[in-house]
């Protein structure tokens, strides 16, 4: 794009000509335009869109006070909290699948909960932050292993979420409810005491895509639960994944989604003694150092749709750097995406309504001048 094309424009004002856009998308009902599954490419529910953009617009709204913003935030909630996403009055339908699960694990649980909590804190709904801690303690917790199990949308218990990046930003997207319930702030603690033992590495510092906890703790679980017998096939594969160059490519288009929800959980748990851990530091120690080749997801199609954004709250929050020296990693995934008509995220690529949907992403990011080419 030519020089005199440039422009400059800070978080705020991107996040509010974004959310005007969006007034134009939204639904009668409230609800957004479903997006797909990014890596699998499946049909989803309007959930996770309706819920990024209930995030989005309530925070506009906090920032601009207009009465546009507020309502289209209340509807967005009201859309979440209808009986048609959560049509057995269990956990929401977020995507159309007939041989997964249709939950979406966990994580796609953690996208309507954070919505519910941020959106229903702004806009003083007590029934959304009600809703949203009844959501959150459907899903079992283990106490020993520190780890979320899965339950599908009509209640029934699914065992363990074996994903690692879905049972960190489960927790990160619950984290702001710690203060509305002594029960969700107690067990995120002790899933940051257990990450250590979770979260396996490579020797380079590469996140696993699974969990790993000890297998002796496995085995008792799977004695005294069977449901939970897919933790025995997950440590039968754990060393074939090990050593699988496919599976690595995946893992490592994961890895700054990882450190991302790590950077998102450190906000409301920042005295926990993980982060200080060796391994949060061989972490961050891998990203720095393949940095670059991260951020250009040149052989992946796993992972965050945002390399950048990720990358630079990870490096504020973890690092403690300052925002106005990771500029230039937010303001080069807004240039490659943004339209810069509408200021919505879907320039490129083909599942233009979640990639809109993910301008919630830079809610939470201080409010810098960014420079788009």
């Amino acid at each position: 794009m030519a020089e005199s094309n440039r422009e400059d424009i800070t978080i705020s004002q991107l996040l509010e000509k974004s959310a005007q856009s969006a007034l134009n998308i939204q639904r009668e009902d409230g609800s957004f335009p479903a997006g797909r599954n990014y890596t699998y490419d499946e049909p989803e529910t309007p959930v996770r869109t309706t819920s990024h953009w209930a995030v989005t617009l309530s925070e506009v709204y906090k920032i601009t006070g207009a009465d546009k913003f507020q309502e289209a935030a209340n509807a967005a909630l009201d859309y979440l909290l209808s009986d048609e996403v959560r049509p057995y009055g269990y956990t929401f339908h977020c995507r159309k699948t007939t041989n997964k699960d249709q939950c979406n694990g966990i994580v796609g649980q953690g996208g309507p909960i954070r919505a519910l909590g941020h959106a229903g804190s702004i806009l003083g709904r007590e029934d959304a932050i009600e809703t949203a801690l009844k959501v959150y303690t459907l899903h079992p917790f283990d106490e020993d292993l520190g780890l979320w199990e899965r339950v599908e949308i009509n209640g029934k218990k699914l065992s363990f979420d074996r994903t690692l990046n879905h049972q960190i930003l489960f927790a990160a997207s619950s984290s702001k409810l710690a203060s509305e319930s002594n029960l969700v702030a107690d067990q995120i603690e002790t899933f940051l005491n257990n990450l250590e033992s979770n979260m396996r590495l490579h020797s380079n510092g590469l996140i696993k895509h699974y969990i790993r906890p000890p297998p002796t703790d496995i085995i008792k679980k799977v004695f005294y639960t069977p449901r939970h017998y897919e933790m025995i096939v997950n440590e039968l594969v754990y060393h074939y994944y090990s050593r699988s160059y496919e599976r690595r490519k995946k893992e490592r288009g994961y890895h700054t989604v990882n450190l991302s929800a790590l950077s998102r959980l450190k906000r409301s748990f920042e005295n926990h003694s993980v982060w200080e851990s060796d391994k949060i530091k061989q972490c961050l120690k891998f990203l720095l150092a393949n940095k670059e080749e991260l951020l250009a997801k040149e052989d992946t199609k796993h992972g965050s749709g945002l390399p950048g954004i990720a990358t630079a709250k990870t490096l504020y929050w973890l690092q403690n750097r300052s925002a106005e020296e990771l500029t230039e990693l937010v303001s080069r995934d807004i240039s490659e995406n943004v339209n810069r008509k509408s200021y919505l995220l879907n320039a490129g690529g083909s599942n233009l309504h979640n990639q809109a949907a993910r301008i919630s992403l830079l809610v939470e990011f201080p409010n810098i001048k960014l420079s788009l080419k």
